[in-house]
């Protein structure tokens, strides 16, 4: 494997629009009835500072609903799925800075309500790096459910929903920014690259893949993966190989945009597709 990094001065990569990924799962039925907007916040602020936010809550159910706003934390997987955790469980947590207004709201069919976030930076080290929460919003009333197990025995079940906002904080002095390829592996039918987060702010990251028929030097481009990386963390972008490229050998590229101005990262393989049966 051969890693390379491209300045975009001497070989023209297509820039695509970025966007974070990372996604909030919210329970089937209650996806279209309530709605929680925007999906993330970003905040700079410097320690000893405060910033303020806006989350809209909307009911668009046919029942009056009780909703309660609480923090907690989050991490992300190296396939990108996010990993919830109680508050304060992470080092980079920035949830006990977190508080809403209103915290405790009830809304009629068809009501909205803003509420506003407030992230009161501490006057100390801790504030000196970039660091994340989720904001749940949740439907205080549980609802009951019943469930039949294996044994033919009935369980009462209380459901209760949730919906979350991602919160960001990057001071103003955090601006080193590095994005790394350190691994490139053709593994079955996927082509697998796997990034780090070695720098200290946030990366919002483009990875593509170019592939190269050796034989007769057709080139395609995989899909375009977007996605957010966290501080200090790794990601594996996966790639499936269409199933209709003919076998032969093949040179790939497989490429990190990470907002970078000068560069992207590439790494580079060959591999082998064998023929079908084989």
């Amino acid at each position: 494997m051969r890693i390379e990094r491209v300045s975009r001065n001497t070989k023209p990569l297509t820039k695509l629009a970025m966007a974070c990924l990372l996604m909030f799962v919210v329970f089937e039925g209650y996806g279209q009835k309530i709605s929680t907007s925007p999906t993330r916040l970003n905040f700079k602020v410097s320690p000893g500072g405060s910033g303020r936010g806006r989350i809209t809550v909307a009911n668009n159910s046919e029942e009056v609903q009780t909703f309660q706003v609480d923090f907690g934390d989050f991490d992300a997987s190296r396939k990108g799925k996010s990993q919830f955790l109680q508050k304060g469980e992470l080092p980079r947590s920035c949830a006990n800075w977190l508080s809403a207004d209103p915290s405790f709201f009830e809304l009629a069919p068809g009501e909205q309500q803003e509420v506003m976030l407030a992230l009161d930076v501490p006057q100390d080290s801790t504030a000196l790096m970039a660091r994340w929460a989720v904001t749940y919003i949740r439907i205080a009333n549980e609802r009951q459910a019943q469930q039949q197990g294996s044994d033919g025995l009935i369980v009462n079940l209380n459901q209760s929903y949730r919906f979350g906002v991602y919160v960001f904080q990057t001071p103003p002095s955090v601006t080193y920014s590095k994005g790394e390829v350190i691994d490139f592996t053709h593994q079955g039918e996927e082509l697998v690259l796997r990034l780090k987060n070695a720098g200290e702010t946030f990366l919002k990251c483009n990875s593509y893949a170019e592939v190269t028929n050796l034989a007769n030097g057709e080139t395609k481009r995989l899909e375009s993966k977007n996605f957010t990386v966290l501080p200090a963390s790794n990601r594996d972008v996966h790639f499936q190989i269409p199933k209709d490229f003919p076998p032969g050998r093949y040179s790939v590229l497989g490429v990190l945009d990470y907002g970078n101005r000068d560069e992207v990262v590439a790494a580079e393989i060959e591999i082998t597709i064998p023929e079908k049966g084989k």
